[in-house]
């Protein structure tokens, strides 16, 4: 991750904190309703590493951690998404797609994304003008984060520092 092409990329960046083994499942389980140590325990976790995992995500402003007591109890934590995890949805939804499409199970989908919890949706590329896109027409270019790291790598200024790519 230290290379000039890594230290300004938003792929890179996100894979230091989703990249972690079982952050995504925690994720999904999350989103699944799951807010509590024992109901996320039920993916396989070991509990050491599920602790770590838990604080990892909190620490990265995915979860939120908060103190509930029942009554008789010691006070527990329960984990709740914030804004920030909520953003994953759509990371979640592109896995899945991915899987389903390459990866099938006989028996079906694992999960499933609706709408109102009934009408199916799927992620899809759009322009500026709400247009579908074609993914085969989709490119990846480099920003001007990356173009600025490189120049300050090797110590000179680019003309590309200022996002000026015009090759795919």
């Amino acid at each position: 991750m230290s290379l000039p092409a890594n230290q300004n990329c938003s792929i890179a960046r996100t894979l230091t904190v989703l990249g972690q083994k079982w952050n995504l499942l925690l994720l999904r389980e999350a989103f699944l309703g799951r807010t509590r140590f024992a109901e996320f325990q039920r993916i396989g976790i070991p509990n050491a590493t599920l602790g770590q995992r838990l604080n990892d995500l909190v620490r990265a402003g995915l979860m939120e951690r908060v103190t509930y007591q029942e009554e008789g109890e010691r006070s527990r934590e329960e984990y709740f998404l914030t804004k920030a995890g909520r953003d994953v949805l759509p990371v979640l939804a592109a896995l899945s797609a991915w899987g389903d499409r390459h990866r099938p199970q006989e028996t079906g989908q694992g999960v499933r994304y609706a709408t109102d919890g009934k009408r199916p949706v799927h992620l899809e590329f759009r322009d500026d003008h709400g247009e579908p896109v074609d993914q085969d027409t989709v490119s990846i270019i480099r920003g001007p984060a990356y173009y600025a790291a490189l120049a300050a790598a090797v110590g000179r200024p680019s003309d590309r520092a200022r996002g000026d790519d015009h090759s795919s």
